[in-house]
């Protein structure tokens, strides 16, 4: 009956949140029972635990201090269940505080001595999380992510394994769909010639999104805009946007002329704050490809003794049907190459080291084996 009590009290503290002035007033009451429990005032030491539990149903000193008198009363299977309880909570908060990682020892001896299997249990709890871990990283899709944090939300993890073998992922946030472009705005975006911002909602298909995130493969850390797979690596994209945060590496990828009718382009350092006021500027370096032909986009020493990049020259495209461009960047130096031969090469300059590698399309573009390598 007792028990029956416990297990309603603390369902009941579990159906509000705790915040910040409950947790204090449920770590005051639990130390105050851990005084009273020295004291030998057992039944006075479990009122105070269980009011703090009221405030705070995740305490951990309390569930601990409980763990320990019900041990004392001879009650193990309370006892187990409570420093169990108190060895998950206090291992998740023993980074903030170190007095915490004693406790969390102590409680786990404890409920090894209670219960022989709870260290066998905890140990595969945190084998399969490890697993997840190792899953995660390896294969680092959202359709993946998505189930990794489902199977650790219904295990609770988190709570049941220690700090440093706990789910290191969190669940992908989703996005809203950007503002569609009002009359006006599209107005002006057909007049200059840009495209102030996207009414194409994200859509990347997992085996496409699984690709372009492989460090072999693809080398991508954010996609956006809309994805369709055409054939192996060869993909139609519609205001679309990769993004990896490599400093020196190499970005390249074809452009498939057949197919595109918008803009693509392939920069390194695309640090916006960068650019300067000039309408030939741009953010980072790099190439963007357009009916137009393929534009070159360098380090210029401005005014002020900095490096923007600015439009340098702009090549008719090469007759070929598809068309590789790669941009490689080592500290201050540059090379842009098309199909495989250098167009363009800088010596080492003071240019920013801001900014992710990115490949950029702008309207709709046919592009095959959009890669980024580095670090």
């Amino acid at each position: 009956m007792k028990r029956f009590a416990m297990t309603a009290l603390l369902l009941g503290a579990c159906a509000m949140p705790a915040f910040a002035a409950d947790k204090a007033t449920a770590a005051a009451l639990a130390k105050g029972a851990a005084t009273l429990a020295d004291q030998g005032k057992s039944d006075k030491a479990k009122e105070m635990c269980f009011k703090a539990l009221a405030n705070d149903s995740d305490c951990p000193e309390a569930l601990y201090e409980l763990g320990k008198v019900f041990e004392k009363e001879g009650n193990n299977t309370a006892a187990g269940d409570f420093l169990v309880r108190a060895a998950q909570q206090l291992g998740m908060e023993e980074t903030a505080n170190p007095d915490f990682a004693k406790k969390r020892k102590d409680a786990e001896i404890r409920a090894q001595k209670l219960n022989p299997f709870s260290g066998q249990l905890s140990a595969a709890f945190a084998e399969y999380s490890e697993a997840l871990n190792g899953i995660v990283k390896k294969v680092p899709d959202s359709l993946t992510l998505e189930e990794a944090c489902d199977r650790a939300d219904q295990l609770k993890l988190k709570a049941m394994v220690p700090p440093e073998k706990a789910p290191k992922f969190e669940r992908p946030v989703v996005k809203a769909p950007e503002k569609a472009m009002t009359a006006r705005e599209r107005a002006i975006a057909e007049i200059t010639g840009t495209r102030m911002k996207s009414d194409t909602p994200t859509v990347v298909p997992p085996d496409v999104e699984r690709v372009l995130k492989d460090p072999q493969k693809g080398g991508w850390e954010k996609i956006t805009g809309s994805w369709k797979k055409k054939a192996e690596n060869i993909y139609e994209v519609t205001d679309g946007k990769l993004e990896t945060e490599k400093i020196n590496g190499a970005v390249m990828c074809i452009v498939h002329k057949e197919g595109t009718t918008g803009k693509v382009k392939i920069m390194v350092r695309n640090d916006s704050s960068e650019s300067d006021f000039f309408v030939s500027s741009s953010s980072g370096y790099g190439i963007h490809y357009d009916r137009d032909g393929t534009k070159f986009y360098t380090p210029s020493n401005s005014f002020s003794g900095r490096f923007y990049s600015y439009l340098e020259r702009t090549d008719p495209a090469p007759a070929t049907p598809k068309v590789q461009y790669m941009v490689l960047v080592e500290e201050g130096k540059l090379d842009y190459q098309v199909n495989g031969v250098s167009k363009k090469k800088t010596g080492s300059l003071q240019i920013s080291k801001n900014g992710p590698m990115v490949i950029m399309v702008e309207g709709t573009a046919i592009i095959e084996m959009p890669r980024a390598a580095g670090k």
